[in-house]
């Protein structure tokens, strides 16, 4: 974790990493008014034939589910660290990102299946779809951030304390 580092603090970074978990989080709210369609009149016309498309429930609930695992992992990885170091680093976004990502992914997963099972059909909604593209995005985007903003010397040391498991030097 190098959340004492100056690349830390840098203010795209903080608004980057509290605005992708809530795109989804303002998705999975956006959900409490959705209502399930009305059944169609019926019609003298009867379709024999009828394509339709049904989403992988499962592989769906899965990846939401590790999602929110990976946000739990994170908040809890930058707690221990600041119980060891004596230290919470001020504006890096990570303690609001890990609350903000858990909630909304936990709370996509819950929220998504109960309407599911009401009718609603809801990994068909495009906002639910362009929700998590642009959340993965936005977290593609600030990992180049961070990585391009790592001076030299960081990286190198980093990579090399991580091929021998040392301890990252502050």
């Amino acid at each position: 974790m190098f959340a004492t580092t100056s690349v830390a603090i840098n203010p795209t970074l903080l608004v980057l990493r509290v605005l992708s978990p809530s795109l989804v989080l303002f998705t999975t709210i956006s959900l409490f008014t959705t209502r399930p369609p009305l059944p169609p009149s019926p019609s003298p016309i009867t379709s024999v034939v009828v394509a339709t498309r049904v989403p992988r429930r499962a592989l769906i609930l899965s990846c939401l589910s590790f999602s929110s695992f990976t946000y739990l992992l994170d908040g809890l990885a930058f707690v221990i660290y600041a119980v060891i170091n004596k230290y919470w680093p001020p504006r890096t976004g990570i303690d609001i990102n890990s609350l903000i990502g858990l909630v909304a992914f936990s709370g996509l997963a819950a929220l998504g299946s109960w309407k599911d099972v009401k009718g609603v059909d809801v990994w068909s909604l495009k906002r639910v779809k362009v929700s998590i593209i642009l959340s993965l995005t936005l977290d593609v985007v600030q990992a180049v951030l961070y990585g391009t903003s790592m001076s030299k010397d960081r990286v190198y040391t980093s990579l090399l304390c991580f091929s021998l498991r040392l301890s990252v030097p502050h």
